[in-house]
């Protein structure tokens, strides 16, 4: 679930601040302290498992939270998290490690690192957390006293090929089958060799050391659903909030999305499973899922909740999918704004992109937004997109502002960085000038207007050579975080290399057809 919410007003300030007085340890148990769920044990087989962002954004992550209580679900594994710092360079300057929240354990201390990846960007927070820690970041360079690394998450859905370099291995897509399965053949495992030989049938993993870029197909199961939660803290993105999976996959076929028809198909949870999930103690529970508005039971399970006195948050709203009674339980549930996205800036280019929502839908949205007393309105769009137009953008403008004028308004701007195992895995990247030109004219268009929240232009752009890249673009990477990770480190280590690697590595094996349901 994409954090849409923040701490409360002034919150997070305050946490910052506090950080910055406590020491290591008091900050640890500070974090603890908050927390309900924590999952505290000792076992012969230690596995840290990381998050390479902050902790408020690592306990906004179900899937992390997921893989937490599955692994200490196992008698011989005791799993403890480990987060990014908030400062790094504070503890650089200490000489401190990251430590294991559950018991101060050292993250070099552990037999296994296992590593939750979300963006393609990641890959630097991952490297903070082995430089802090004295693991060599390059898999090559490890000794057999090091921690072996395994990878999983949203990512390697996309393009796991430039952490080649980095990792011993990585399951791809869904883990409630493959995870099991690892963790059978680490128990079982007498040596790294024979470690290897038990994992290589299991489908979804990916053994770089053996298998080159010949990365499985992501796997796509029905098993173990609904996913939930296990830890609620107010200390998080979405605090307070128990997360708990209603839906996975897509009915949709929106053209530049991971998550669509038929390649992820939707899959829908029971109404009483989902609810079953929920504990009495919960203050709010955030309904995650790619289309969780197109749940069947999303208006009864909304209705449910709050007749319980509870918040409720959503991941995703679709615009043509909300009425006067989901909205009224939106609010009832205290969401006092309301994110859809358009994804494209004109209805010519949703409609390019398959995306089935028309302007109509969004202006209703926001009149629905307002009856229903909402504060705020969020929008979402690509820029960026193949065939875009000036005139694309002025449409984009005159509806902005039409949309300002029933509530207040932020518009979320992201340029399209095309992701592989997607129709638009192939399309070109707009270029620097295009997206400047383009996010200079949004800007000039609706000053005083919207409020603009976008991606810059050079970002976008790292983060399409990475997601386009094999493992050449992780050592590029990895050289540009040595060199400080400013954009001109990027520049340099990235000359010369070839944009579509990872394009190529994926044709070359046939590797774009989903796996097959379990």
């Amino acid at each position: 679930m994409k954090a849409k919410t923040r701490l409360p007003r002034g919150a997070e300030k305050r946490a910052r601040k506090e950080r910055k007085g406590l020491d290591q340890e008091s900050w640890r148990k500070t974090l603890l302290a908050s927390e309900r769920g924590t999952i505290v044990k000792d076992a012969p087989l230690r596995i840290a498992l990381c998050y390479p962002l902050p902790y408020h954004a690592a306990m906004s992550s179900l899937g992390f939270q997921v893989i937490y209580r599955m692994m200490n679900e196992r008698p011989q594994i005791a799993c403890e998290r480990v987060v990014l710092p908030d400062d790094v360079r504070l503890y650089r300057e200490r000489g401190l490690q990251p430590v294991s929240l559950e018991s101060g354990r050292p993250l070099s201390d552990f037999d296994l690192i296992a590593v939750s990846l979300t963006w393609d960007l990641d890959l630097l927070g991952l490297f903070d957390l082995f430089d802090l820690a004295q693991i060599p970041v390059r898999r090559d360079e490890r000794s057999g006293w090091d921690p072996a690394v395994i990878i999983g998450g949203p990512l390697t859905a996309s393009n796991p090929l430039p952490l080649s370099d980095f990792i011993d291995l990585a399951v791809i897509g869904d883990g409630e089958l493959a995870v099991p399965a690892v963790l059978d053949a680490l128990e079982d495992a007498s040596d790294r060799d024979d470690l290897f030989d038990r994992l290589a049938p299991i489908a979804g993993v990916w053994i770089p050391e053996r298998d080159g870029d010949r990365i499985p197909p992501t796997q796509k199961v029905t098993v173990g659903l609904p996913a939930y939660g296990q830890i609620v803290t107010p200390l998080s993105e979405l605090s307070n909030m128990f997360l708990v999976e209603a839906s996975r996959g897509c009915p949709r076929f929106c053209k530049f999305c991971l998550v669509r028809a038929p390649e992820s198909p939707m899959r829908e949870n029971e109404l009483e499973r989902v609810l079953a999930t929920i504990p009495e103690w919960a203050p709010r529970v955030g309904f995650v899922g790619a289309a969780i508005s197109e749940w069947a039971h999303i208006r009864e399970a909304l209705r449910r909740v709050t007749d319980l006195g509870k918040g409720v948050g959503i991941s995703s709203l679709r615009a043509d999918r909300l009425d006067d009674e989901f909205v009224h339980l939106l609010a009832k549930g205290g969401m006092r704004s309301m994110t859809v996205a358009s994804d494209a800036p004109s209805q010519r280019q949703r409609n390019k992109m398959a995306k089935a929502i028309r302007t109509e839908h969004l202006l209703g949205a926001a009149r629905l937004a307002k009856a229903h007393g909402m504060l705020k309105l969020k929008l979402y769009v690509i820029v960026g997109l193949p065939d875009e137009r000036d005139d694309d953008i002025d449409e984009l403008i005159a509806f902005c502002r039409e949309l300002g004028a029933i509530l207040p308004m932020t518009l979320g701007l992201s340029p399209l960085v095309p992701k592989l195992h997607t129709p638009l895995g192939a399309a070109p990247f707009a270029g620097l000038d295009a997206i400047d030109h383009t996010l200079e004219r949004l800007r000039l268009g609706l000053e005083g207007k919207a409020e603009i929240r976008s991606t810059s232009a050079r970002w976008a752009w790292v983060e399409y050579r990475l997601s386009q890249g094999a493992a050449e673009a992780g050592r590029a990477a990895h050289e540009a975080w040595r060199q400080g990770g400013d954009f001109r480190a990027w520049e340099r280590a990235l000359s010369g290399l070839p944009e579509r690697e990872a394009l190529a590595a994926a044709q070359r094996h046939a590797l774009f057809p989903a796996a097959a349901m379990k």
